[in-house]
């Protein structure tokens, strides 16, 4: 597949008393159609990594390239690269959605011709054909779509979006997740995302790279990055003697009760070394307890998020 952004060892340190290095080192790719999901905690160089890529920044070294061009040609970084970076603070609020869509085409240096029909493709695909109110009266779910839709009546192969479903409620953001999915999978679209919300990343992402003081700590599918873990997460079913587990095991291996079976107790635990199991059986044995099933639990997305930045080691899956 075409590689559409590239960047290659990229840094960026600003001046300071000491100076403060936001990205040490960076590089990744993005291939075309795909959808790549850039997460970290605050703080930790992805906001400085995009807008390095969208030349807001200036790196201090390294190399981004937009179609195997380097992004400080303005010009063509301009017409492949759209970005919705502030969600829908972006847009008119006195203006209609075509009529924000109308303003964007003609900044965007959109030809006469096609303006008229990627306006009434975007309008269409967002399910906005119909709304004449101004932005700002709104739903904020239909606010974030205008400002998507702005961006890509552009007609850039490259989209940005930073937390594109941050402050919608459920049933917007239900709306708005799928239609993200479609501008890859229908439109050929290749996206940029970052988001705290695991839901929307595991939803969307074809791949995660997580940035983490300044450096990529790991990089992977959302189901390799999760089975990173799947040997150290264990379910153990029980059968309690006293129908309850003494507060010192709990404490001692941090084990989470979840409800069981046919009256039986489930555990799960979190093991940094796999081989603790034998220990852990051999303690919970002490107090009783009757083995019924032990298996190892895949982590959610989210877990295995925690446990990666808390972590700290790059990783690769």
């Amino acid at each position: 597949m075409d590689t559409i952004l590239t960047v290659n060892n990229l840094t960026k340190t600003y001046p300071a008393k000491p100076p403060v290095e936001a990205v040490k080192g960076v590089s990744f790719s993005v291939t075309a159609g795909s959808v790549v999901a850039l997460l970290g905690p605050n703080g930790a160089g992805k906001t400085t990594t995009i807008k390095c890529i969208l030349n807001l920044v200036k790196p201090t070294s390294g190399k981004v390239e937009v179609y195997g061009r380097e992004h400080n040609d303005l010009t063509y970084l301009y017409r492949h690269a759209a970005a919705v970076l502030e969600g829908n603070r972006n847009l008119f609020w006195r203006l209609s959605p075509r009529h924000n869509l109308e303003v964007f085409a003609t900044y965007g240096g959109t030809s006469p011709k096609r303006t008229k029909s990627l306006i009434e493709r975007w309008l269409e695909f967002f399910g906005l054909s119909g709304i004449k109110e101004e932005v700002r009266h709104l739903s904020r779910g239909n606010q974030q779509k205008v400002a998507i839709a702005a961006a890509l009546v552009r007609d850039t192969p490259l989209i940005i979006l930073d937390e594109p479903t941050l402050g919608l409620d459920v049933e917007a953001k239900r709306a708005l997740v799928p239609a993200i999915r479609r501008l890859a999978e229908e439109e050929g679209k290749t996206i940029l995302l970052t988001s705290h919300q695991m839901d929307v990343v595991e939803a969307l992402a074809d791949r995660i790279i997580i940035i983490q003081n300044g450096k990529v700590a790991a990089e992977g599918t959302p189901t390799s990055l999760k089975r990173l873990f799947d040997s150290q997460t264990y379910r153990i079913e029980v059968k309690l003697p006293n129908g309850s587990l003494p507060a010192e095991i709990r404490e001692r291996w941090e084990i989470q009760i979840l409800p069981g079976e046919d009256g039986n107790t489930a555990l799960k635990t979190v093991l940094q070394d796999p081989r603790l199991i034998y220990r852990l059986l051999e303690d919970l044995e002490k107090t009783g307890a009757v083995l019924v099933s032990l298996q190892p639990d895949l982590p959610d997305l989210e877990e295995a998020y925690v446990r990666l930045v808390r972590n700290g080691e790059p990783k690769q899956a």
